[in-house]
């Protein structure tokens, strides 16, 4: 069962592209602090009204409400330390370990943390605004839910040493792999009703299936990997197109995107693509027509133009983590077949940021399917080694796995030392 909006349904808007207004929009500036730090703070807290649909139709309060916070942590919830409220911080950095293992099992501890604004991505309702009101009556999730990890705080409990996900955001584009959304998503009222729960669960940590209880629906159980963001500028510059199917490309791509997963995956207020939508969509290709046919157009919508392009200016100021934690002597050797033996240049070269154009679909063992049949593009390798598992199906769960994948596919014939120096390359970029 999937779910459509009721608004009034729009046609083929999604052709038409305003030049005027991209002008009027214009392109964001990495170097504009004002406009990163705005963007940023859209990409933490804005929900745009989305709380109507996770929390009204799907029911995720009554879930939150109930979760235990080892359980929160389990399934890939991350916590702002710095929001934290002290009585909580004065429990887990004290001596009683009695007390720490109560909190951690209390729901009433997961809600006083949602209420204090510290679940990041999570953005609670209420009935009142007492400050002991802390059982939500709807809720809503922002993009950081599966785009922000924090620092982890190791806290001792009764089993010992124990990290937990409770510590500063890093905002370096490293995704949530640990976030199991679809899991949580299966508890809902709504999944249970209607028999969801069993997909949602399968489709595991990282990933969620954008094409599920929305517009783009394709009839096919298909969930990707939550991407890495960053490099954004240079990738582009390159010809890069953004989604796993390579759907969204040119200017403000990054803005245009945003406005497509905030409207239609993440059922916030807005009209992309259609009369009302906040900027012309950046597409390298249309969807299909049934999926055309589905898009609404909303006159109240909230999700605006200055808030995309904020966002857009935050993700273009993300850059992947520096390389560490590889032997530069194979790693030499690895570079060599890169661009040799291992023919990964052909698709990846290093002189346009290692992506060319095309899509694929023979690089996982199980094609794509539905509307990702037409193939998946090809993503930048610098910073890979912070992004397992890999592919967009995530079935790959180490580099060795990948190398090992390529070397059966493409008949190689890489030893096992050319193997490791491989993956010591792809670790350096």
């Amino acid at each position: 069962m999937r779910i459509f909006r009721s608004k009034k349904i729009i046609g083929a808007a999604l052709t038409l592209c305003v030049m005027s207004l991209l002008a009027a929009c214009g392109s964001s500036s990495t170097d504009n602090s004002a406009q990163v730090a705005a963007g940023r703070e859209v990409f933490m807290n804005e929900t745009f009204g989305n709380e109507k649909f996770f929390g009204d139709t799907l029911g995720l309060h009554t879930v939150l409400n109930g979760v235990a916070p080892k359980d929160a942590v389990a399934l890939g919830v991350q916590v702002d330390l710095n929001k934290v409220p002290a009585d909580i911080v004065a429990v887990m950095t004290g001596s009683d370990l009695a007390a720490k293992d109560a909190a951690l099992s209390d729901p009433a501890v997961t809600r006083q943390l949602i209420k204090a604004g510290a679940v990041i991505g999570v953005k609670g309702s209420y009935a009142t605004t007492a400050a002991g009101d802390t059982t939500l009556t709807s809720a809503g999730i922002s993009c950081a839910l599966c785009h922000v990890t924090v620092k982890p705080t190791t806290f001792t409990l009764t089993a010992g040493a124990t990290p937990l996900p409770i510590g500063e955001p890093q905002f370096d584009g490293v995704p949530n792999t640990r976030m199991d959304a679809g899991k949580i998503l299966s508890f809902t009222p709504f999944a249970v009703a209607n028999g969801l729960s069993a997909t949602l669960a399968g489709w595991g940590p990282g990933r969620f299936d954008i094409r599920a209880l929305n517009e783009l629906d394709d009839s096919v159980d298909n969930p990707t990997a939550y991407p890495p963001l960053w490099n954004f500028p240079d990738l582009q510059v390159n010809g890069y197109a953004l989604g796993w199917d390579g759907m969204f490309k040119g200017t403000n791509a990054l803005a245009s995107i945003s406005e497509a997963v905030y409207d239609l995956i993440m059922h916030g207020n807005g009209s992309f693509a259609a009369t009302h939508g906040a900027i012309p969509p950046a597409l390298a290709f249309p969807p299909r027509q049934a999926v055309l046919d589905k898009f609404q157009d909303n006159p109240a919508s909230t999700i605006t133009a200055d808030k995309l392009l904020q966002v857009q200016a935050f993700l273009q100021s993300l850059h992947s983590p520096a390389a560490s934690g590889f032997d530069q002597l194979q790693a030499a050797a690895g570079k060599t077949l890169f661009e040799g033996k291992a023919k990964c240049a052909t698709c990846h070269p290093a002189a346009t940021e290692f992506i060319t154009a095309g899509r694929y679909s023979d690089i996982t063992a199980a094609p794509p399917t539905g509307d990702l049949a037409g193939g998946i593009k090809v993503p930048g390798l610098r910073g890979v080694s912070h992004t397992a598992p890999y592919f967009h199906d995530g079935s790959a769960a180490t580099l060795p796995e990948v190398v090992n994948r390529f070397n059966s596919r493409d008949a190689l014939g890489l030893t096992d030392t050319e193997k490791s120096q491989l993956v010591e390359y792809l670790k350096s970029l």
